[in-house]
């Protein structure tokens, strides 16, 4: 996968109300409109930096030691 593809992902409905929210949130605190797929994309990468994990050169997920 590049890094433009897409894929797509199935998420109960109160998720899509919690991003709603958050682009609300973002574009009142930022004056930016966020998509979906990019404040998903900060919080994944966030969560997966937390963890400390990365991605290799072969896309692979591996632990930071």
């Amino acid at each position: 996968m590049g890094n433009g593809d897409r894929t797509t992902v199935s998420v109960d409905p109160i998720v899509i109300k919690m991003l709603e929210k958050l682009q609300a949130y973002y574009h009142y605190r930022n004056g930016e409109k966020k998509s979906y797929g990019k404040i998903i994309e900060d919080l994944v990468t966030a969560e997966f930096s937390s963890l400390g994990l990365e991605l290799n050169e072969e896309k692979e997920m591996e632990a930071i030691a």
